[in-house]
């Protein structure tokens, strides 16, 4: 049951992101709620994200800094470890993930939390994102994107910078989940997270409300090597759907493979 005077927290996992840094950190500090931690891990940073995050002092923040060599050579499985080692040093009964080239608009805390306090069960919310466009200065809302027949694909996942999840439920999700916390390099936190969502959990809310700007960085995961569908498209759209097939055996559910699991199989095959 949310508490009324609940405390949030929020994880903000980053690596070489010195460009976005303390903008992200100060959409945290400066929100309309005030009853929050903010835990940042940074994993093995070679810029100046270090010294940035050494220089901000403020007791709601918390840092914590990974080995001295970066854990795994993929991203993903990088920001999955990121978030289970945060999510282990948090206190917060409400957790809201950011990654460090985004940042939250000022009342987003506040508004979630509300939305907690209103719906009793609700274990988890996302938002609708502003696309931020830093090369041209542009920020553009998109109407959220809706697959009317995912059968067993998955529907469209936002960012995880757009996910808020009531702790006991992330807890679940991150042990359900944990199967896969050394493999599937491809996959990204917020894939992991959604498809375990759509598939396993009534009480959730996708938002059409923009509460998160999500910046198009083109040194960051979902733009580097995957704008186009190339074959490393195709890798990772087969690993989400083998991803998929394990979850629900991991829950003992029965899977279905629909026909975009071999055709998948079949592009990835002929490039």
């Amino acid at each position: 049951m949310v508490q009324k005077n609940i405390l949030v927290s929020i994880l903000i996992n980053n690596y070489n992101n010195q460009k976005f840094l303390k903008k992200s950190i100060f959409s945290c500090l400066n929100q309309t709620y005030k009853n929050l931690e903010i835990i940042i891990f940074d994993d093995n940073s070679t810029d100046n994200s270090l010294k940035i995050l050494k220089k901000i002092k403020n007791s709601k923040l918390k840092k914590i800094f990974s080995s001295k060599k970066k854990q795994t050579p993929s991203i993903s499985l990088n920001q999955f470890n990121a978030i289970k080692k945060s999510f282990l040093k948090s206190k917060g009964e409400i957790i809201f993930l950011l990654d460090s080239d985004d940042y939250f608009l000022k009342n987003k805390v506040e508004y979630i939390v509300d939305l907690f306090k209103q719906e009793k069960n609700l274990n988890f919310v996302q938002d609708n994102p502003i696309y931020f466009y830093p090369s041209k200065n542009l920020q553009i809302k998109k109407k959220p994107r809706k697959k009317y027949f995912p059968m067993h694909t998955w529907p469209y996942i936002n960012p995880t910078s757009t996910m808020v999840f009531k702790r006991n439920f992330l807890k679940k999700l991150l042990k359900d989940i944990s199967f896969s916390d050394k493999s599937f390099e491809r996959i990204s936190f917020d894939a992991r997270a959604f498809i375990y969502v759509y598939f396993f959990e009534k009480n959730y809310l996708c938002l059409n409300k923009s509460l998160t700007v999500y910046t198009q960085n083109i040194h960051g995961y979902t733009i580097k090597g995957y704008e186009k569908r190339n074959f490393n498209w195709w890798e990772r759209r087969f690993e989400q759907h083998t991803y998929v097939k394990n979850l629900f055996k991991k829950k003992k559910k029965f899977h279905f493979r629909f026909i975009d699991y071999y055709l998948t199989n079949l592009i990835r095959i002929l490039l």
